[in-house]
């Protein structure tokens, strides 16, 4: 099934890459992709140790919280096969495992150490043969016994071995198992002295690393710093020195690990941290690169294969990404070229241009055309050339497009091909057309300060898009009775009042064309044209990681600045390219090779031409190429709705959480596909619905989606699923839901908790009742038609924070949960309440109903860690029957749900599912009152859970995982 969840464990060998995914250990190859023989009890896999090789088997330790296995892994014809041998437990927390090459270990037993959080130390041995449990040879101590939060274990035999470990004061602790100051023979425990205690962080120490041959040792802190430290060793650990160096601060949050690297003879520390970066740095602490890796959700894990040169990290969403360190590591810095100058000194390059991928052409302060080629050789310097024939008049526009180079000026226009658009700053645009400059057609631009046009797009023969310099865009139709165009829609402010930089054609068809406009903010806009009432809208928009968008020269690619970097950005693989320019204001032009391999730019800064070239996508090896990523929630997410589309028997999954992005998921057997996202929210999204809505013919399904979230605001969207499994989404409104109760500091944006939609008779007529946090239920009516328009009917003040809403169609009931345990039923109208019901003694955090004929079965979870099964008689508002289930779960509970398999009640009985922050799965009958653990979850901070028609349990919180019903019974 599915699981995508934290990935803690990372091993890099010769044979493959070892990844632990939530529970589970995958060993990825260049031949195939493996998944253990293992899968813990309750802990999600932390960490690996590989022994030696011998008679063509080694063993892989696995271990967890406080979980460790055995595997054996023996190489047969060229292939690996795993076998699990042994599992156990420890009392304390593992750290680190590391295998020993002891000279007294014989060649059937193998001896390890496992490394505990109160810095205990368990010296083992285990028997191959025998598969017997094993043997504890000894249980060292350290005088010091401060929780540790990270281990490094370093030697070969188990009487020279050093244990460096970093506590939750920043502080830095090493000792070595070699000189005992106490020693107990009945249980095998021995103490050792701490031989150093270096104050190292303001913050607990997440990661250590250390070459004794570069002298070199690494931590990493929640102090937000990597810190470099010169370690010397002169004989053993005793005689160590641990001197610090330097501090370098790249991160903007935690920093979780940091690795050591050689390549070329040259020592290099790569750092990630929870900010979502990857930072290189030299030995003497320089920042050589900095990139985002992992789509803004944190890294775990660090690991670098020696062989490929390739840097590989996890993440909370389960991703394995790699990256090419060779080729960006032999160059000193990510850098431009100045290219040589003209030959007068007072003039300069002011406009430039691609003609092509070797070729430049420049406007230059004199008004005169120029054009240099760029030799493949860095070693010889390129040479601007004239171009001695081109008419000579003051120019301020230059373009260039397939070849062909276009200028404009003061009253003079220099171009060729078919077709033109030319505007001027007194509002005046035509389309010209042919060598002659015919004036094909009038465009009325509007009578503003600022008409100039900033982006067009000539969607058709009919139909023409403009956008201008203060940020309108218009559509324009050309006229049946004449050939000038002729205003019919427009869109103002689209991106703020800067304009667009450039439109794109997605599709075309015979009723409308998509197209994408990106402008000076971070928000890519995907506009719909109506060819049917030549209408413009805004159909939905992207959140992307730039501060404004310059162009999309590909499906993959996107191009635009962030503060004074130019950055090119990917779908697929995040962040490609931070280079330096200096700021977005100025003249820069781009230029994609045919494969989309090889990005070149060029730029004016300072009076000078500056030239770079790399490619985009570095190689990356083999083992991982046919790994797709997972595109989860990077942050927890809080809800999820299952939408199964017409003729389809596979459901899509609805999801939004902390990242303010509603995701659609289809669910093919045991796999994921993200469909769509919606960018509408501007803050965390608490709670949706979808309502199923009539289509307009067609293998189409379409839903009406509701959502609410932070900063009061009320999203209402609409999506289309095609019988190709395409999705459509369109944008209907957004609504920020102020308290109506006056405030005398201000306007009162509280968070919305929760919503429940009622579709009427009239399928173009909804209820919406919304929970705020600041207690108020409120009842407003909406109509697709004017979906701007937002009417309130009724709200009604409970006193309390409310922490989810339903509606019971058949009673015509409002069900409303709250943070002190009650429970209320109100009318539709929200002024009669039905039943107002004491269930928990604290907040009730998630609650699932079924109704049978006039008996509601209400079943609650808290975070008094208890359960309630309440059965209430719909027709007296009686309780029939009150259960409490105690013991259970050891948290809060967060997710639960009811199942019944018939129709009938009767005839098979009630279940309950509950799962809590504890991740424990319990299984109740609720006729029988009798109830069982039947699993765990490896998803952290759950949510809630949701049940299918394919008997499939959906877990969700920091992660997703799916689970068979059939697996845990």
């Amino acid at each position: 099934m599915v699981l995508i969840s934290d990935a803690f464990g990372l091993e890099i060998s010769p044979n493959g890459i070892l990844v632990g995914h939530g529970d589970q250990a995958v060993v990825y190859s260049s031949k195939a992709k493996v998944e253990l023989p293992v899968q813990l009890r309750e802990g999600k896999v932390r960490g690996f140790a590989w022994s030696s090789f011998r008679k063509s088997q080694r063993l892989l330790l696995l271990y967890s919280e406080n979980e460790y296995s055995m595997i054996r892994c023996t190489t047969s014809s060229g292939k690996d096969l795993f076998q699990l041998v042994y599992e156990g437990e420890t009392k304390d927390w593992i750290n680190a495992a590391l295998f020993l090459d002891d000279e007294n270990e014989s060649e059937d037993r193998k001896r390890f150490v496992l490394h505990t959080s109160h810095s205990a130390l368990l010296y083992m041995e285990y028997d191959l043969t025998s598969n017997a449990d094993c043997t504890v040879l000894e249980l060292a101590r350290c005088t010091d016994s401060s929780i540790l939060y990270y281990t490094k274990l370093h030697g070969s035999s188990f009487d020279k071995l050093a244990i460096i470990s970093g506590n939750a004061f920043g502080e830095l602790l090493v000792w070595q198992t070699q000189f005992p100051t106490e020693s107990d023979p009945k249980s095998v425990m021995k103490t050792y002295p701490l031989l150093l205690r270096l104050e190292a962080h303001n913050g607990v120490i997440h990661s250590i690393e250390f070459d004794l041959e570069s002298q070199l040792l690494v931590t990493t802190s929640d102090d937000r710093s990597v810190k470099f430290w010169n370690i010397q060793k002169p004989g053993d650990w005793t005689t160590a020195k641990i001197k610090p160096m330097l501090s370098c601060y790249g991160h903007s949050s935690r920093v979780m690990c940091v690795v050591i690297l050689k390549i070329d003879d040259r020592t290099f520390v790569a750092s990630g941290g929870e900010d979502s970066y990857v930072c290189i740095w030299s030995s003497f602490g320089e920042l050589i690169l900095k990139r985002r890796q992992q789509f803004g959700a944190p890294i775990w894990r660090l690991g670098f294969s020696q062989d490929t040169q390739v840097l590989y990290s996890t993440s909370s969403t389960g991703n394995l990404v790699g990256q090419n360190l060779k080729e960006v590591l032999n160059r000193p810095k990510i850098e431009s070229a100045m290219l040589s100058s003209l030959g007068d000194a007072n003039e300069f390059v002011r406009n430039l241009k691609f003609v092509n991928n070797e070729i430049i052409v420049g406007l230059s302060s004199s008004n005169r055309l120029y054009y240099t080629r760029i030799s493949t050789d860095s070693s010889r310097e390129n040479e601007w050339l004239m171009v001695n024939d081109f008419p000579s008049y003051k120019r301020t526009v230059l373009e260039v497009f397939d070849n062909i180079i276009a200028t404009c000026g003061h009253r003079r226009i220099t171009l060729h091909r078919d077709r033109y658009l030319v505007s001027d700053n007194l509002g005046y645009c035509l389309l010209l057309q042919t060598h002659q400059l015919h004036i094909e057609s009038h465009i009325a631009l509007f009578n503003n300060r600022e008409p100039w046009i900033t982006a067009a797009l000539l969607i058709s023969e009919q139909y023409l898009l403009l956008g201008n310099r203060e940020g309108h865009v218009m559509l324009y139709c050309r006229s049946s009775a004449s050939d000038d165009f002729q205003l019919k829609d427009s869109i103002r402010y689209l991106h703020g009042k800067m304009g667009s930089n450039f439109f794109k054609l997605l599709s075309l068809n015979a009723d409308n064309a998509h197209v994408m406009s990106g402008g000076h903010e971070a928000f890519l806009k995907y506009l719909n044209v109506r060819f049917s009432d030549s209408t413009l809208s805004v159909s939905q928009r992207e959140g992307i990681p730039l501060a404004w968008v310059e162009a999309s020269p590909s499906e993959d690619l996107i191009l635009g600045f962030n503060d004074n970097h130019i950055v090119a950005w990917s779908r697929r693989n995040d962040v490609l390219l931070q280079l330096a320019c200096g700021g977005g204001h100025r003249c820069w032009d781009f230029r994609l090779s045919d494969d989309d391999s090889q990005l070149s730019i060029a730029y004016v800064k300072q009076k000078r031409v500056y030239f770079y070239r790399n490619s985009l996508y570095n190689a990356v090896d083999n083992r991982i190429k046919d790994i797709k990523p997972n595109n989860w929630h990077v942050r927890n997410c809080n809800v999820l709705r299952l939408i199964t589309p017409r003729n389809q028997s596979d459901p899509f999954i609805l999801s939004a959480g902390d990242d303010n992005i509603i995701k659609v998921t289809q669910v093919t057997k045991d796999s994921l596909s993200q469909r769509a996202e919606l960018h509408s929210h501007i803050s965390t999204v608490r709670s949706l619905q979808a309502i199923p809505y009539k289509s307009n013919g067609g293998d189409s399904s379409t839903w009406l989606v509701f959502s609410v979230g932070g900063r009061s605001q009320l999203c209402i969207s609409q999506l289309s699923i095609d019988a190709s499994n395409k999705c459509w989404i369109s944008e209907l409104s957004s609504h920020t839901l102020h308290n109506v109760v006056a405030s005398r500091t201000g306007t009162i944006e509280a968070r919305l908790m929760a919503i429940d939609v009622v579709q009427h008779a009239d399928e173009d007529l909804f209820s919406i009742y919304v929970a705020g946090g600041d207690g108020n239920i409120s009842h407003y009516m909406w109509a697709l038609d004017i979906p701007n328009q937002l009417d309130l009917k009724h709200f009604v003040d409970i006193q309390r924070c409310p922490l989810g809403i339903q509606w019971i169609a058949s009673k015509g009931m409002l069900l409303v949960s709250t943070t002190n345990g009650e429970i209320y039923g109100f009318d539709r109208t929200l002024e009669t309440t039905y039943v107002q019901l004491q269930l928990h003694v604290t907040g009730i955090n998630t609650i699932d109903i079924y109704v049978d004929r006039h008996l509601l079965h209400i079943l609650s979870g808290g975070d008094d860690e208890s359960i309630k099964y309440t059965v209430l008689n719909l027709n007296n508002n009686n309780v029939e029957q009150k259960t409490e289930y105690l013991g259970l779960h050891n948290a809060q509970v967060n997710a639960l749900a009811i199942h019944c398999s018939t129709k009938s009640v009767a005839a098979s009985g009630l279940f309950a599912y509950t799962c809590s922050i504890d991740r424990q799965i319990y299984r109740i009958d609720l006729s029988t009152h009798k109830y069982k653990r039947v699993g765990y979850t490896c998803i952290a901070d759950v949510k809630g859970m949701l049940l299918d028609a394919h008997q499939r349990m959906y877990f969700y919180g920091c992660g997703l995982q799916t689970v068979r019903l059939s697996d845990i019974l």
